[in-house]
């Protein structure tokens, strides 16, 4: 066969046999108290997106710039054509790489599926002949396709699933050859002679007759259509179930060039009031049931907004739902609230620390657990413990003995008790040559450490403002703004004068990085990388060195939340 066809997602052969369905709560026709509020400039508002709706922690706001899985961007790709959303997508070969290893990782069939929107939406390096003729090695002799070593149930349903898997591949990486079209209808026509219900079953087979461009038998397409008057009065697995039934009726109606008998007053709402909540597999069906069922355009701008919001530069989705929170990054989070002179106080956020602090990861490990106990303190509000006290004499935790290998991580143990109140012994120091970004980098986070602690800034005789200046005029001589903002406070902090010089080079070196989407006063370790709160933190502190002030705005009402 020539040209494209159209080919709606299935789900995984797993999924119809009940293994992994998802219950959503979908919500019904009432406005949320977030589509009602007034927004705000507060840093802690600000932040707020970047609490994981896995743990309930902060996590580092690079992972926004980063794509989510092929599995995801494949839905999403399907979202963009059901929208008509002609969005340009050139993700780099790393990015292609990574999609094709995770997708033929998780499934040799239904992996490749994954790709094939991908490959129709432009991404090169996906799929290519091999893998048609790899699909085509999974064919069997009476015509169905197989996931060989699945582990699955060798029944109608699977056969039926694989098949318009395969289909969709061989569309997509070649095209689907008239031997194709021989090999398999025969065994569609005769299943489907068998009158299966409404159910993915059929979906599948009806998807396959359109793949190969043959009619939709009528005792598929003469299905009747599932109702759901009282969407909004349903319980969430019911709702659930009714999404289900409706996507495989409209796709069975679709494939057979019929009009889908779907209440549009039901399906615009679900739309509008899910489109910013749904995984990009459900949401796909949404929009696709929305549309079978003539939804008027208007109710599709959610949808549309979502897309963009989660659309990266190279065009490919990330998926913010997924990522998960960290204990460091929280008390970043806090710290950089604190400065902005709101509450640390965060109900939730102290709930969420209490819970990840019982775990054999953060209890193995005495940096993560001082780490963690600091930003739980911060959080409810309960001030220094006798635990974050004995944690910050414990040399596991804070070093004794600093180091140019670890200045880095007796800083941000430093840190961690300065945020509590609690003063950590003067260590014990090696010196080591400033000859080098990195040495240089080092031994600024040492002097800054040593400042932050207050109680003893005695810095190294070895380390002076005259040794870092060369590097603070010169931004580009350093790998991250991080390590440069360390080094300007550092210079700063040894007596160095912040002339016209330093804040041209301030200006020049950090400025650009400033600013990421929807983080609007957020810095950027680098120009290739995204925002990130240590390095924000490190910015900011350098601001208000530099006599001014953190550059953020608190104009807005404190949205802290009170435990």
């Amino acid at each position: 066969m020539t040209g494209q066809v159209t080919c709606p997602a299935r789900r995984s052969i797993a999924a119809l046999l009940g293994a992994s369905l998802l219950c959503l709560p979908l919500a019904g026709c009432t406005a949320s108290a977030k589509e009602n509020a007034s927004p705000t400039t507060s840093v802690t508002q600000e932040l707020s997106i970047l609490k994981s709706a896995q743990n309930g922690l902060y996590y580092q706001p690079f992972l926004r710039s980063e794509p989510a899985g092929p599995e995801d961007n494949s839905y999403a790709m399907r979202i963009r054509s059901a929208l008509n959303d002609h969005t340009k997508v050139d993700p780099n070969a790393k990015t292609a790489a990574f999609f094709r290893s995770e997708s033929l990782a998780s499934s040799p069939l239904i992996g490749r599926e994954w790709l094939a929107p991908l490959t129709q939406s432009g991404m090169r390096g996906l799929l290519t002949q091999t893998d048609a003729d790899t699909v085509r090695g999974m064919r069997t002799k009476g015509g169905w396709f197989t996931e060989p070593h699945s582990g699955s149930p060798d029944n109608t349903a699977n056969r039926a699933a694989a098949t318009a898997a395969a289909l969709e591949v061989l569309q997509s990486s070649g095209g689907i050859t008239l031997a194709d079209r021989n090999a398999t209808l025969p065994w569609l026509a005769r299943i489907a002679a068998s009158q299966p219900g409404l159910g993915q079953e059929a979906a599948d087979l009806a998807t396959s007759f359109h793949l190969l461009g043959a009619p939709v038998p009528a005792a598929l397409a003469g299905i009747q259509a599932p109702t759901a008057p009282d969407f909004a009065g349903m319980s969430e697995q019911d709702r659930y179930q009714a999404l289900l039934s409706a996507y495989q009726y409209a796709v069975i109606v679709t494939a057979a060039g019929r009009r889908a008998d779907l209440d549009p007053s039901v399906w615009g709402p679900v739309l509008e009031h899910n489109a910013a909540t749904l995984g990009f597999q459900d949401l796909y069906d949404v929009v696709y049931v929305a549309k079978a069922a003539g939804v008027p355009s208007a109710a599709f701008t959610g949808a549309r907004k979502r897309m963009a919001a989660d659309t990266l530069p190279d065009g490919t989705v990330r998926d913010p739902s997924a990522y998960i929170g960290d204990p460091e990054s929280s008390l970043y989070a806090l710290l950089l609230r604190r400065l902005a002179g709101e509450s640390t106080r965060d109900a939730s956020l102290a709930k969420a620390l209490q819970a990840v602090a019982a775990t054999p990861e953060v209890t193995g490990d005495p940096l993560t657990l001082l780490t963690t106990t600091a930003a739980w303190n911060l959080a409810s509000g309960n001030g220094p413990s006798a635990s974050v006290t004995r944690l910050c004499r414990t040399p596991t935790a804070v070093p004794a003995t600093v180091t140019m290998a670890n200045a880095a991580a007796w800083e941000r143990a430093e840190l961690a008790c300065e945020a509590d109140g609690v003063q950590v012994s003067a260590p014990r120091v090696e010196s080591w040559p400033l000859s080098g970004a990195q040495q240089v980098a080092a031994a600024a986070t040492l002097v800054v450490g040593l400042a932050d602690d207050q109680s003893h800034f005695q810095p190294p005789a070895w380390i002076t403002a005259q040794d870092l200046r060369p590097w603070a005029e010169h931004p580009e001589r350093m790998p991250s703004a991080d390590y440069y903002a360390m080094i300007v406070r550092a210079y700063l902090l040894l007596g160095g004068k912040a002339d016209a010089a330093i804040d041209a080079a301030v200006d020049s070196g950090i400025n650009p990085l400033r600013h990421c989407a929807q983080l609007p006063n957020l810095y950027q370790a680098d120009h290739t990388d995204g925002c990130d709160l240590v390095t924000t933190w490190s910015v900011w502190t350098l601001k208000d060195a530099l006599g001014g002030h953190a550059p953020i705005s608190t104009a807005a009402p404190d949205t802290t939340e009170k435990k």
